[in-house]
C-alpha cells in the first residue's frame, strides 16, 4: 500500500479526508521489512498532519518527508556524549521449536520469569534456542501465556487470516467511536502552535501510546505521563517522553489516587493503552471516567 492509500485509509476511518487541505510527499525512506513500514510512517504522519492543518483552518498544504518520516519512526533523537541501554533483553527474539517459530518476549523481567519457569533459566540465546528446539510452537505459546509470559507463534499471512484473533480483528474497524456529551473545554487552537493549552493524560506504554502522544506535544499539547512507581523503560523513556511531564502514582494508595483524579477531571483528553480490564480493576472503567470528567476525550489503544 502507498503511503497515499495509507492516509486515505486512516483519515476514511476518522471520517472522511479533507478538501480543504493539499498533501504531498516528498523523499525517499529506507525502513527495512517485508512490509511497506515507510510508506506506513509517512501516510500516518500524513493524517496527522492534515488532521492538525484541518483544525486550525489557515494551512495551504501538508507535505511528508518520506525520509524524515522513517526517521521519526525509528528514533527521534541520537545520543551525544552517553549511550542508551540495550533496547532487548539478551534472550528476547524469534526461536526455531520442532514444527516452526516463535518469538518470545522477555524484555520485562517478569515475562522473562514466566518464560523461564516452562523453559528453565538462560543466560544466552544458545541456551534459549536448545530449550525452545525440543517444543511444538503452539504448545510453547500456550505455555508461556499460562505462566502469565509473554511469547507468541509465528504464522503466515493466510494463518493469521484463519485464526479466530486474525478474524476478529479484520473486522474490527481502524477507528471505532462511542458517543459522548461534547467538551466544556474553553481551549481553541493556535495558528502558531496549534495544540498549545491542550491538557493531555499519558497513560500508554511502549510503543504506539507514547508515540502518539509525543505527537500531540510536539504541537504544543501539555502532555503529562504517568507510570506506577516501580516502571523502569530506561532504553526508550528519553525517546517517548520528549515534551512531556512525567509523575508517577500509585493508584492503590488513596493519596495518588486523589492526585489522579484531580488531573482527569482537569484533563482534556486522556489515552490509555492498557489491558481492557486494567483500569476496570482500579475503579477506573469507562462509566467512572466518563463520571469524574465528563466531555472528556477518552482515546484508548
Amino acid at each position: 500500500m502507498s503511503a497515499e492509500r495509507f492516509a486515505a485509509t486512516i483519515q476514511d476511518a476518522l471520517g472522511g479526508p479533507s478538501d480543504r487541505v493539499a498533501l504531498a510527499f516528498a523523499g525517499t525512506g529506507a525502513l527495512p521489512s517485508a512490509f511497506p513500514v515507510t510508506d506506513l510512517a509517512a501516510g500516518s504522519i500524513a493524517a496527522a498532519g492534515l488532521a492538525i492543518a484541518d483544525l486550525v483552518g489557515t494551512a495551504p498544504g501538508v507535505t511528508v518527508d518520506r525520509r524524515l518520516a522513517s526517521l521519526w519512526f525509528r528514533t527521534s533523537l541520537r545520543p551525544i556524549g552517553w549511550a542508551l541501554p540495550a533496547p532487548w533483553d539478551p534472550v528476547a527474539g524469534d526461536y526455531c521449536t520442532r514444527d516452526g517459530w516463535i518469538r518470545l518476549h522477555t524484555n520485562a523481567p517478569h515475562h522473562r520469569a514466566a518464560a523461564e519457569r516452562v523453559l528453565g533459566a538462560q543466560s544466552d540465546r544458545d541456551g534459549m534456542a536448545l530449550a525452545v528446539a525440543g517444543w511444538d510452537k503452539a504448545a510453547l505459546e500456550a505455555a508461556i501465556v499460562a505462566e502469565g509470559g509473554c511469547a507468541a507463534e509465528m504464522r503466515s499471512i493466510a494463518a493469521w487470516a484463519a485464526h479466530p484473533q486474525g478474524a476478529a480483528v479484520a473486522e474490527e474497524p481502524l477507528v471505532g467511536f462511542d458517543p459522548a456529551a461534547p467538551a466544556s473545554t474553553a481551549w481553541r487552537p493556535r495558528p502558531d502552535r496549534p495544540l498549545a493549552g491542550l491538557r493531555v493524560l499519558d497513560l500508554t506504554r511502549v510503543l504506539a501510546g507514547p508515540v502518539a502522544t509525543r505527537f500531540l506535544a510536539g504541537y504544543g499539547a501539555e502532555v503529562l505521563r504517568v507510570d506506577p512507581p516501580d516502571w523502569n523503560e530506561p532504553a526508550i523513556e528519553p525517546d517517548v517522553t520528549l515534551g512531556k511531564r512525567c509523575a508517577r502514582l500509585d493508584l492503590r494508595r488513596g493519596a495518588d489516587r486523589a492526585v489522579f483524579e484531580a488531573m482527569l477531571a482537569g484533563a482534556d483528553l486522556l489515552l490509555h493503552g492498557y489491558r481492557p480490564e486494567a483500569l476496570d480493576r482500579l475503579g477506573y472503567g469507562a462509566v467512572a471516567r466518563r463520571a469524574l470528567a465528563p466531555g472528556l476525550i477518552d482515546v484508548r489503544l
